[in-house]
């Protein structure tokens, strides 16, 4: 869907592991590794920036000899089981994520576990 659709924004709403459980597979290489393959597409992470509560990813996807850039925005300090106390980085987060989507036809895909 991600390729078919154009989307250029993911947001991923949990952690990796959340009380010593697994929540979620890594779909993505961390900044300075090498490319992770599921064929046929292949991911590379261009850049990341740490914010206060999330992280902001530039992934390179790659299929069938073209390439794609989408950005990644990892809300890291979503509580299991409950709400954040606050939504400031959330709303900075919305905010970030208008700039990054150049047209509002192109849906944005959310993901938590």
């Amino acid at each position: 869907m991600i390729w078919e659709y154009n989307v250029v924004i993911i947001v991923m709403a949990c952690r990796e592991f959340e009380m010593g459980r697994k929540k979620c597979e890594r779909y993505w290489p961390l900044y300075g590794e090498d490319p992770i393959t599921f064929a046929p597409f292949k991911i590379s992470c261009e850049a990341e920036q740490a914010r206060p509560d999330y992280f902001i990813r530039t992934l390179l996807l790659e299929f069938q000899n073209e390439s794609r850039r989408l950005y990644q925005f990892h809300y890291v300090n979503w509580p299991d089981h409950d709400v954040p106390s606050s939504f400031d980085s959330i709303l900075d987060m919305i905010s970030l994520m208008r700039k990054y989507q150049e047209h509002e036809d192109v849906p944005i895909c959310i993901h938590c576990r």
